[in-house]
Order: structure tokens, then sequence, then C-alpha cells
């Protein structure tokens, strides 16, 4: 034992030899080469992490200072940004470099001795490893949650602004980690879907695309950078989600407006079973910002209507809402279980009491719209059974 520890301190009388060595060698791992430790703070954290680890070897007392060296390696390497693995690369020629020095102070006699320690001095580099990883890995997780923490912050001032500033627009792609003229998918759930809008963004982040989920308000608002286009290509993405689904944001700035479309279709689609974009949801979304004149436009298109009996006025609104989504005839028969001339005879006599032939697209619309603001305006029981109008008996 005598021997071993007098080779052991005769080699930490050489440390600076080590030291070398090491910056020599941790060079050659790219973080290392590109400059992200300066070589200065390199050459001191390899000093003191030769000491302790030669202390250890050699079975002298740690002290304290010294003990601590791993743990602060980790939580400084995890700030600069150092992958774990290639730090763990590093940390680990610490074993390579130690016994080639020992080897080389070694006389001809100890190569018993070599043998006996061998793994001693790799036990020691390994729980010296372990140290400098749990603390990466915990300073990684508070730097996670500090990012997370300033992503939301930055978005949240982002959406809730109409006309963001450049600078924090700026401020909130340095955030994400994304450029702020890059193309976004921006998706909207109310309350009861926010779950499934976080396992959707866990897919799309699966591929290390930037991803974003934020509160706001009743909704819960997804983010994330996108290469495709609308349609197909978001409908597969967001599958089984209950979402709204603004444009495609081109650039960050963009964001808020396409937000606050995103939560207006989560919003007059409650009962939606998938994604929907824009198109999906114009009808609705038209006849929601016409809250001032609904009652007129209702009015206006169907108070015709009060001329026919109630029952006929249910069939004939039946037949000319299913109308409006096939736009077949034959179709709309088999739906509503009854000849094709008793449809063309409803859509005829909704012509003749209100003036507008659902079979004239520009027509349709109109009377499309007029129902859905009858119906957010409070008044459609009064277009499905006008003040003073005959009922059957």
């Amino acid at each position: 034992m005598d021997r071993w520890v007098a080779l052991v301190d005769r080699l930490r009388a050489d440390a600076d030899v080590l030291v070398t060595a090491f910056v020599a060698r941790v060079r050659a791992i790219p973080p290392y080469g590109r400059g992200l430790v300066p070589t200065t703070r390199l050459e001191a954290d390899a000093d003191a992490t030769f000491e302790y680890l030669l202390r250890r070897v050699a079975g002298h007392p740690v002290p304290e200072r010294s003990a601590a060296i791993g743990p602060s390696i980790g939580r400084d390497r995890a700030r600069r940004g150092v992958p774990l693995n290639d730090l763990l690369t590093a940390v680990r020629l610490d074993f390579t470099i130690l016994w080639s020095a020992l080897r080389e102070r070694a006389g001809p006699d100890d190569e018993e001795l070599l043998v006996a320690h061998v793994e001693d001095v790799w036990g020691v580099v390994e729980d010296y490893t372990s140290q400098i990883q749990q603390s990466y890995q915990t300073e990684a997780a508070l730097l996670a949650r500090e990012r997370l923490g300033d992503q939301a912050m930055l978005v949240a001032a982002l959406l809730s602004s109409d006309d963001p500033d450049p600078d924090d627009v700026v401020r909130a792609a340095l955030a994400l980690d994304v450029d702020v003229d890059a193309d976004l998918l921006v998706a909207a759930a109310g309350a009861a879907a926010a779950r499934e809008l976080r396992r959707a963004a866990d897919r799309l982040g699966a591929d290390g695309r930037m991803v974003h989920v934020q509160s706001a308000g009743r909704f819960s608002v997804l983010l994330a950078r996108w290469d495709g286009g609308p349609g197909a290509p978001v409908r597969a993405a967001l599958a089984g989600v209950p979402c709204g689904v603004g444009p495609i944001a081109r650039g960050l700035a963009a964001v808020p407006r396409t937000a606050r479309l995103a939560c207006e279709i989560a919003d007059v689609l409650p009962r939606a079973t998938g994604p929907h974009e824009l198109a999906d949801a114009w009808l609705p979304l038209a006849a929601g910002r016409l809250t001032d004149t609904a009652p007129e436009l209702a009015a206006s298109v169907l108070s015709g209507l009060a001329a026919a009996p109630a029952g006929e006025r249910e069939r004939i609104l039946a037949t000319v809402r299913a109308y409006a989504g096939v736009g077949s005839v034959g179709a709309v028969a088999t739906r509503l279980y009854c000849h094709r001339n008793t449809v063309l005879n409803r859509l005829r006599r909704f012509t003749d009491l209100t003036g507008r032939d659902v079979t004239v697209p520009t027509d349709a619309a109109v009377v499309l719209l007029a129902l859905e603001s009858a119906g957010n305006s409070g008044v459609e029981n009064d277009v499905e059974n006008p003040a003073g109008a005959p009922t059957e008996r």
C-alpha cells in the first residue's frame, strides 16, 4: 500500500502534466473544440478534478472544497449548453489520462501493483462521473423550468397584443428557439380538450420541432413550427383533437390574430370531434359577428315563413337545411324518407314564401347565414314560430 500511495503522490506533484494532456484531448470533442468552455475554466476544473481523484485513489482525506468540484462542473456545463453525452465523454478521459500517467511512472516491478489497483482507479472515476451527471441533470431540469417560465411569460404577452412590438416578437422567438419569420401552426382547444391538445403537442414535438402549449383564458393554445400547408396535413397532425385551427401564421408577429381566430372557431363549434379550420366554421363565425344585425337579417330573409302553418314550416326548414348540406334532391329524399317530388315541392314552397331559391348558391348562402343568425340572436323560435302565425290543430 505504501508503494501505491507513493506512486500516486508522485503523480500529484506533477499534476500540470495531467491538466495539459486533458485540455489537449478534450478539444477533440466538438462542443469543447468550439470553445463552449473557455480554456482558463477547463484548466482550473481539470486541476481541481485531478487533485480530487488522486486524493481518493491514494486514500487521502478529501477537503469539502475539493469534493464539490464534480457537482460544480455538472452545473456549469449544463448552463453552458454542453450536451450531456459530450460532457461524460470528456469526464471519462480522466481515467485514460490518469492510468497512462501512472503506468509511465511505475517501475518494472510495479506491474502487479497496477493490476491490483486498476479497478480502484476506474471506480473512483466512475463515481466522479456519476456525481457530475446527477448535478448536470438536476441543473438542466431547473433550466428547463426557467425556460418554460420565460416562454409562458413572453408568449402570454405576445398573445395579448393586437399589434405586437417587434422587440417582444424577437424575445418570444429567442425563448421559443424559433425564427421570427417561421411558419407556425396555431390551434386552440377548450378545457375539456386540453389534454388531447397536449398529447398532440407531444406527438408534434417528437421529431424535434418547436412546440409550445400556452394557457390563454378559457383556451389552451398550441404553437408549433410548421413545414406543411393547411388542410389534410393539419387534420392529420391534430387528428382526434376537438380544436379550432387558425390560418398558418407566417411569422410570430401573425400569431396573436391567428390564435384569436383559432379560439373563435373552437368557441363556435363546441361539439366538434376533431380539428376545424376557418373554412369549416365560416358560417357560425360570420353569424356571430352580425350580433347587432342578426334579428334584422333573420327577419328580412325568413319572415315570409310566418304565412305557413308551424308543422309545414318545420318540414320546409328541415328540407332546406338538408339540401344546403348535400345539394342533391335524391340524397335529401333518402335522408328525410320522402319522395323526390316532396323535396322539390318544399323547396319551391320555401321560394314562394321567402323569395329565396336555395338551389341558387348566392341565395343558399344568404339563407344559411340568416338561419344561423336567428339561432345566435335568440330569435330562432320566432323564425320557427313567428308571432301571429297560424298553428296546426
